[in-house]
């Protein structure tokens, strides 16, 4: 997984090249392009991080280069970056820099069979522009796929790394990230990603050294390799997961434990009320195997037994010794919840039915947004300069509506979204995460209730 600023390729050219030739051009792509997809939705999120719904394009323009001059990792701005980049290379008048240590390696990387990616605070259009326009020719066959910080989420949480290592389908363990940046590096770590840092003489961060990642100036000096120990050049590609052995009853009636404290958490708060509400929690990825707690049952005074073993669909299936494991049947829900799984790599998923969340829902079916407040840290964001969106979905009985609606609704940066009438979907890696996701998200709905807005 390849960062480009810094690491491929230098800041200075972005700095001193690409800023200028975009600055130039923000205010007639605001102006005259307005109605086209991509910049209308630059244009609201533009105006949700000024708290100003009014604001015109010549208020943008000057709010765009001031993100410009402060090197923010505004997602509209890096939209409208990408845009105008695009069309720039693609006109010949900007052409990309690699180092000359980089283009080399790669070549001879992914003739190894390695599998490369970039994931870079630049949007999606901007590095398949850098990719496609390069000195050396059109690039993008050597790259698989594409993250930014809307696709993905921001580069200094794990949790981005962990929505990535989902989508690719690898192991952890298997992924190499290469970056200059010891922060990012440090939250790729996390989520269980090898790293390598590197540090390049007259890059920003070259004083900051790289932590405790290993490192080195240039990409001639890796030498990655393979599980075997035998020396690939392309040591970071992905290997298939070992064989999941079937799902024990035993083992399903553990995760029915910890669903069922986790249920008579909520259900105290007032948030399942009666039957109401579900929870799940991954046993197995391959295939998938979710323990989730059974329909119907008064959420409570569940026991370890009152928990149901389901598919990557949310059908019940069987355990190892032939028999149901599980007691009960799964709600409908359940479908939904593998879906999230699938979608966000989660390791468990909350459902819980709160009156904020309904209420909010009404208020704002096009999504609630919640900017500079310290419980956001909670979510692993920033406290300050930050806006996030908590998408509302409207609500239906079948699941694969349903999952589409999150799927084409949902925030990277958000681990949770509101079907309107209905409730609230949290999740996270585990189900502790899960738990701590779901009383955040809880409490900045109450905070909208309390505060009357909308």
């Amino acid at each position: 997984m390849l960062d480009i600023e810094g690491t491929t390729s230098a800041t200075g050219f972005v700095v001193g090249e690409l800023y200028p030739y975009a600055r130039k051009r923000f205010g007639r792509l605001l102006t005259e392009r307005a109605a086209e997809p991509e910049v209308r939705r630059a244009v609201g999120q533009i105006r949700e991080m000024l708290d100003e719904p009014a604001a015109d394009a010549a208020r943008m323009e000057r709010a765009l280069g001031a993100w410009l001059d402060e090197d923010r990792k505004a997602t509209p701005l890096k939209t409208l970056q990408g845009i105008v980049w695009a069309e720039g290379f693609a006109s010949g008048e900007l052409v990309s820099h690699f180092y000359p240590d980089v283009l080399p390696r790669l070549r001879e990387w992914h003739a190894a069979g390695v599998r490369l990616h970039v994931y870079s605070s630049g949007s999606v259009a901007a590095q398949r522009a850098w990719f496609g326009h390069s000195p050396e020719g059109d690039l993008r066959p050597l790259a698989g796929e594409f993250y930014d910080t809307e696709n993905a989420g921001p580069k200094l949480v794990a949790a981005s790394y962990e929505a990535i290592t989902a989508d690719l389908g690898a192991a952890p363990g298997r992924v190499l990230f290469l970056s200059d940046r010891p922060g990012e590096l440090d939250a790729a770590r996390a989520a269980g990603w090898r790293t390598a840092g590197v540090r390049r003489p007259g890059e920003p961060y070259y004083e900051s050294g790289v932590g405790h990642h290993p490192e080195v100036a240039s990409f001639a000096e890796l030498e990655i390799r393979t599980g075997g120990g035998a020396r690939t050049p392309a040591g970071a590609g992905t290997a298939a997961p070992p064989d999941v052995p079937a799902v024990g009853a035993d083992e399903v009636r553990r995760a029915g434990a910890r669903l069922a404290a986790e249920a008579a958490r909520f259900a105290g708060f007032g948030w399942m009320r009666g039957t109401s509400g579900n929870l799940s929690v991954v046993l197995a990825r391959d295939p998938l195997r979710l323990a989730v707690t059974a329909s119907g049952r008064d959420k409570g005074e569940l026991t370890e037994d009152d928990v149901v073993l389901v598919d990557g669909r949310g059908a019940a299936v069987e355990g190892a010794a032939g028999t149901s494991a599980g007691a009960g049947k799964p709600s409908a829900e359940a479908g939904l919840h593998a879906r999230v799984v699938r979608l966000t790599g989660a390791g468990a998923v909350v459902h819980v039915h709160t009156v904020a969340a309904v209420a909010m829902g009404r208020r704002r079916p096009g999504g609630i947004v919640f900017r500079d407040l310290e419980m956001l840290k909670g979510l692993g964001l920033p406290a300050e300069g930050t806006a996030v969106r908590l998408p509302v979905v409207a609500n239906s009985q079948d699941m694969d509506v349903l999952g589409d609606r999150l799927e084409e609704a949902r925030e990277p940066r958000m681990p949770a979204v509101v079907v309107a009438g209905h409730g609230l979907y949290v999740w996270g890696a585990n189900l502790l995460q899960a738990r701590h996701h779901a009383e955040v998200v809880q409490w900045l709905l109450e905070l909208e209730v309390a505060s009357g807005r909308g």
